[in-house]
């Protein structure tokens, strides 16, 4: 069975959902990967209901992505969990998203965790962003941490922004030092900040 699996943007972007191959772009499968797919897919493969959804949802197929991954979420599939959320959101359903995602969250998933900050955060919601931000925050997985810090940048919390960036960098996130630096210059601290940068260039940059 063809391997697909959900691919993050960079933290600074929204995270997307598609089928994406190991090193290659998002595409269409192939008829024959699809075929397959679909195969599995109503033999009740939660893996394969979940690529078969994505395969929808990369050819404009809303109906089918969604039934696919409600069926995948409901045999247990987190990451089809994730997706179905965030196609609720896209879809500007918040409440169906939030629902699913606190779901999802609640079994461990961090990037579901942050599409409730982030929904937390258009709603002035103090006790759910603290509720999902410190449990991102103790994780040790980079990216949601990193995102966490830039969705605190991008509403004006400096504070929080920062504290999250220096938690990704202790992982070694390349992107949580660059966003950092930026932050760094604009208060006029050019030499940490391109100290900053010159070890960024270096790091590895986690998605």
């Amino acid at each position: 069975m063809a391997r697909w699996f959900r691919r993050r943007s960079e933290p600074d972007e929204e995270l997307v959902s598609v089928r994406l191959p190991a090193g290659r772009a998002a595409e269409m499968p192939p008829d024959e990967e699809l075929a397959e797919l679909t195969a599995e897919a109503e033999l009740g493969d939660d893996v394969a209901m979940g690529h078969l959804a994505t395969a929808l949802h990369l050819k404009g197929d809303r109906a089918g992505a969604l039934r696919w991954w409600g069926r995948a979420w409901a045999a247990g599939n987190v990451v089809a969990g994730f997706n179905l959320g965030m196609l609720h959101a896209v879809a500007g359903d918040a409440n169906r998203a939030q629902v699913v995602w606190e779901k999802v969250a609640a079994l461990g998933d961090p990037d579901a965790m942050l599409g409730l900050v982030k929904q937390a955060l258009d709603r002035g919601d103090a006790a759910g962003v603290e509720r999902w931000a410190s449990v991102i925050l103790a994780q040790d997985e980079a990216f949601p941490i990193t995102a966490l810090g830039v969705a605190f940048r991008d509403r004006g919390d400096l504070e929080r922004a920062v504290q999250a960036f220096l938690r990704a960098e202790e992982l070694g996130d390349g992107y949580a030092m660059e966003y950092r630096a930026r932050i760094l210059a604009a208060r006029g601290q050019h030499e940490e900040a391109d100290a900053l940068r010159a070890r960024a260039a270096t790091a590895e940059r986690m998605l």
